[in-house]
């Protein structure tokens, strides 16, 4: 009787999904709805999903390579802005953000360097953003005098409703300044 139920339980039908009725786009919002519900790891399936449908699709790239960073999985961040960047190489929030991952990872610094300054050309309407980010490559790459003047600028021209940003690069400044020996009262 035990090996009656056993053939019984292996003869169930199998469900082969042979096409996925969801498009990138879908996968990516499927995406963002598991984010917004912390649920970060079935969000990065679906993006994952996107790419596998369409390997140049640049938003599934981004939101992939965002939601990688934020869980330091820098080097899954890493593959995704580049891929993006060969997408779009003057995508200047792309450059800023591959800086960021060698600023995390502390490698590649001198590359993080030429990717911000890059981003700083391709669009100076952020330049307070993208200079916290160079003053922080420059601190990490031993150069704190020229931290503290980079990092000077992005807080005086921060906009002070972004008080989240704000006080992120005046911590950076405070850094850069106690490492090039300045008091930072």
């Amino acid at each position: 009787m035990a090996s009656a139920l056993l053939l019984s339980a292996c003869s169930l039908p199998r469900v082969i999904v042979l096409h996925d009725p969801l498009t990138p786009e879908e996968h990516d919002n499927l995406g963002r709805i598991y984010e917004s519900q912390g649920k970060p790891e079935l969000a990065l399936e679906q993006y994952r999903e996107a790419l596998r449908q369409d390997k140049k699709r640049l938003p599934s790239l981004l939101l992939l390579g965002d939601l990688s960073y934020r869980q330091e999985k820098y080097s899954e961040a890493e593959a995704a802005y580049t891929k993006a960047l060969d997408l779009d190489a003057k995508n200047a929030d792309l450059l800023n953000n591959l800086a960021w991952v060698y600023v995390r990872t502390g490698r590649k610094l001198d590359r993080a360097k030429e990717l911000i300054t890059k981003a700083l050309a391709a669009n100076p309407a952020h330049r307070p953003y993208y200079l916290d980010t160079l003053g922080v490559v420059l601190l990490k790459l031993g150069d704190a005098a020229g931290a503290v003047t980079v990092l000077r600028e992005s807080v005086d021209t921060l906009p002070k409703d972004r008080q989240d940003l704000l006080a992120e690069a005046q911590e950076h400044l405070a850094d850069a300044r106690k490492a090039a020996g300045e008091s930072t009262k």
